[in-house]
This record gives structure tokens, sequence and C-alpha cells, in this order.
């Protein structure tokens, strides 16, 4: 349970002492050391508990939007986070030529990785977003990615807790040996990320972009006491303090609650007013609302030029039991739960392709997020790859109301803009709106419940980072290195450690 503490200590919004997370396996890994001849069923009940305080205590936000959700996604990630830890555990019984640290690394990689990609989704607690609020420690980002903020916090609790160890022990030895080891895996890559503070980057278009943090309460006007026409007239409001030489306004997620027809050539009075003064003041306006065919529902962004809707993404990472129902072959008797927890009861579509779009005439490359897929590093990675010249999210963290949730969901956003050496645009209904350069640094944001127009101009980058060209060979990589290990773990003689 002391693992549990160390660990919201260190979480960005919580505690925010970041240098607790180079500690904060140490008891789990006390723990297994003492029960290393012995059952792992104890090692997981700890595990489990540590996991689950920290779930509970860093993840509290999550109850404003989803009692069932919150629940599920604190049970289920802390059990297998427990799990991982046990399975590291059982291999090095196994074969103890190989530090347990190195077996939790892998494995621990391997599940938030599986994070991105499976029906209850939730990379939140992903341990290299522990860096979000110091991202000068972490600009060697942009090679490895988030994925190796995990690893260097993984490897440095291990090596940390062999020199605890051999100080109780008494190994004089090894204690110089793990100490030396420890300093330099701790400030190495500290070295390395601040040298990089002074890499330059390459930039291509300059481009003035305007946000409008609309500000609209979630739970008394957006869904329900303004009707889409009020809050269009409102942010129409907002859209003209915007300089004139603006080259693209942002609307927030969702800014339109309007549910539009995929086909349609008409479009409702409170979309219709802002395609007319994009035209008018031939100003671009990126657009957000919902969409369906006869089929389908999507959550959707839109593009909007010269008085049309030029084109379209649908949201492709979808909030468990809010946007989707996760395995629905087993959840389906939950689906009125689900509706009174104000989830949609119902699975939206998704886009398979990660989409970019085109601005102005000189076709900049935007790769537009919508609210939860800012903390996907696989997508990210891919829009960046598809050209995307700068990163614009859309969001609405007024779900989760004044508390750490919107606080973080910003701050993940420094880290992508690291990773992939992107500058990136942030508009909000409400929670933080802002802009974040190349380098992770905020250039200028909004504070929470303030209807705010912001406007900045940022600097478009072409050249693609290492992490960007290569995040899908880092995951398939870590991913072979994991079954490698199991597999040695699996087939090795237990006898020959004895």
């Amino acid at each position: 349970m002391l693992s549990g503490a160390f660990l919201n200590l260190a979480w960005p919004e919580v505690g925010g002492i970041t240098i607790f997370i180079f500690i904060a396996f140490i008891p789990l890994l006390f723990i297994a050391k003492t029960y290393e001849k012995k059952n792992w069923r104890p090692l997981f009940l700890f595990s489990f508990l540590s996991f689950i305080i920290w779930h509970i205590i860093s993840n509290y936000w999550m109850l404003y939007s989803t009692l069932l959700g919150s629940i599920t996604a604190w049970v289920v990630n802390s059990f297998l986070m427990a799990t991982v830890f046990v399975l590291a555990f059982i291999s090095n019984k196994r074969f103890s030529k190989i530090p347990i640290s190195i077996y939790l690394a892998f494995y621990w990689l391997s599940f938030e990785i599986l994070h991105l990609f499976w029906d209850l989704s939730w990379p939140w607690m992903t341990l290299g977003n522990t860096f979000a609020n110091n991202t000068e420690w972490v600009q060697w980002y942009e090679f490895i990615g988030i994925y190796g903020g995990t690893f260097w916090i993984i490897i440095t609790n291990g090596l940390l807790f062999q020199l605890l160890h051999h100080i109780i022990i008494k190994q004089k030895k090894q204690l110089i040996i793990y100490g030396i080891l420890s300093v330099l895996m701790i400030f190495i890559p500290l070295g390395i990320s601040y040298s990089l503070l002074r890499k330059p980057i390459s930039y291509n278009h300059e481009i003035h972009i305007g946000i409008i943090q609309s500000n609209f309460d979630t739970y008394t006007e957006k869904f329900s006491g303004l009707t889409p026409i009020q809050q269009s007239k409102s942010m129409l409001q907002q859209f003209r303090e915007l300089p004139a030489e603006i080259d693209l306004c942002i609307l927030p997620e969702t800014a339109i609650p309007e549910n539009i027809e995929e086909t349609a050539n008409n479009y409702p009075e409170s979309i219709d007013l802002f395609l007319q003064e994009s035209n008018k003041t031939n100003i671009p306006v990126l657009l957000s609302y919902y969409s369906k065919d006869s089929v389908h529902s999507y959550n959707t962004a839109a593009l909007a030029e010269n008085g049309i809707i030029k084109e379209t993404r649908h949201k492709s990472k979808l909030v468990p039991f809010a946007e989707s129902i996760p395995f629905k072959f087993i959840t389906k008797g939950l689906k009125s739960i689900i509706q009174e927890e104000g989830g949609m009861g119902y699975t939206f579509s998704k886009d398979r392709d990660a989409h970019v779009f085109n601005l102005g005439a000189e076709q900049v490359k935007m790769g537009t997020l919508i609210c939860f897929e800012s903390i996907f590093s696989d997508l990210t990675s891919e829009m960046t790859r598809k050209g995307a010249e700068i990163l614009i999210i859309i969001t609405n963290d007024d779900w989760w109301k004044n508390t750490a949730g919107h606080r973080q969901h910003f701050a993940f956003s420094r880290l992508h803009a690291i990773q992939n050496r992107r500058p990136i645009a942030r508009a909000a209904n409400t929670g933080i709106s802002g802009f974040i350069d190349a380098y992770g640094d905020v250039q200028l944001s909004s504070k929470y419940r303030e209807k705010k127009v912001l406007h900045q101009k940022i600097k478009s980058v072409r050249t693609l980072s290492f992490f960007t060209q290569f995040e899908r060979q880092i995951r398939y990589t870590i991913a072979i290195i994991s079954f490698t290990l199991l597999l040695l773990s699996l087939i090795w003689p237990y006898k020959m450690n004895k």
C-alpha cells in the first residue's frame, strides 16, 4: 500500500512530487523478494491494493461522469497491473538470471500497449505520463516516446531496490555497483533531455490560430438548457473578437450539439451561421457536432472553408461506457444502467483511418484529435506520419468539473507535442484551452470555467521525429521481447535456478 501512496505523490495534479515515481515500486519489490520462495498470492494482494489506492485517489474525478465506468476502470486496471507484477515475479522465479525489473518493464509496457487497442482502453495511467509537468526531463521522448518513460521508471526502481537491498545485507561491492548504476540511470536521461532543449527545430509555415472556449455548463446548458442556436450565437460573438488576419478558428468538441445526417446538403441554422461567417470573413472554422447515417452515429470534427464543409473525420478512440459498450456480448444487459449513468447506452461508430485535414491554399496538414484520442500515442504519431504539421485537440473537460481530471488531460498533451515535435492548439468547451510548442512548453492558456478567446501564431513542422517514424516498430519490438522473456521463463527448467 506504500507503493500506492508513492504513486499518488508522484502523479501529475495530485501529489505532483515527481521524484517519488522512482521509488514507487520499491515496497512491492521488497514484498516480491520476501516471498520469492513462496506463493505469489500475497504479492498479488498487496499489488492490487496499492494500485487500487492509486486509481481511486488519482482518478476520483471520474465519478462525476460515470459511477459504473469509474469502478470498472479502477478494478480492471488494478487487477491487470497486479497480474503483470505477479507474472514478472513468477518469470523471475523460473529464470532468475534476468532481474525481475527487466521482466516487469517489458510486461508492463505490453500491458500499456494493450490499453491502446482493446475495448476497455484506458491509457490515462500510463507510467510515462508521470512527467507531464516536467517536460524538461523527457525531451528524449522524441526518440522512444512515453514507452521510454515507463521503462525509465521501472528500471530505476529496480536498481534503487537492489541498492537498498544490498545496504541491508551489507554487501559493499554490490552496493557500490548498484549505487553507480542508479546514479547513471537517473542522470544520463536527464542530461540528454536538457541538451535537447537547445536542439533547433526546422519550422515550415507560420499559422495564426484562434481558439474559442465557449464555457457552457455540460450538465445544465450544453446538452439541456440552451438550444444549439443559442450556443452558436454566443460563440459567434466570441468569433468576432478574433483579429481579421486569423488563419483558422477552432471550436471545442461538440461545439454545436446537433445530430446531422452525413449526406445532408442543408445544415441546421446553428451550423449554417458559422458557414456564413466563415464565407464572409474568409476564415476557416473547425467545427464539431454529432453526425449519423442510416446505420451509424459519430462524434465528428469538420473543417469549413468558404461557406462549405470541406472535410470531416470521426472520433476513432471511444471512451468505454460513455461512448461505447465494451464487450457487447457480455455487457448487453447493462445498457439501461449505462444510460442512467449518463452514457449513450449504445456504441458510436468510429473511423479506422487517421484522417488529416488540409488547411487553406497552402494545404497545411492538421491532425485533429477529439478529446480522449489525445492521450493515444499510436494515433497522434499516425496522424503525424500522414503529414500533420500541427496537432489540434478539441475537447469538453467539464464532465469532471473543477478537479485534477481536466488539468491532467491538458498536461498529457505536452508529452505528445514532444513525442512528435509538433505544436498543439487545444480548444476546450471548458477546462484548459491553449497553445503548446514542440518542446512541450505552454505558450498561452485559459482557466477552468472561463469564457475566453485566445489567439497565437504557431509554426508548423514537417520533419518527423524518430518516435513518429518508428512508433509501430517500437511497439512490435516491445511485444517480441516480452513474448521472448515469457517463453524463456516457461521453457527454462525451474530446477536449474535452485
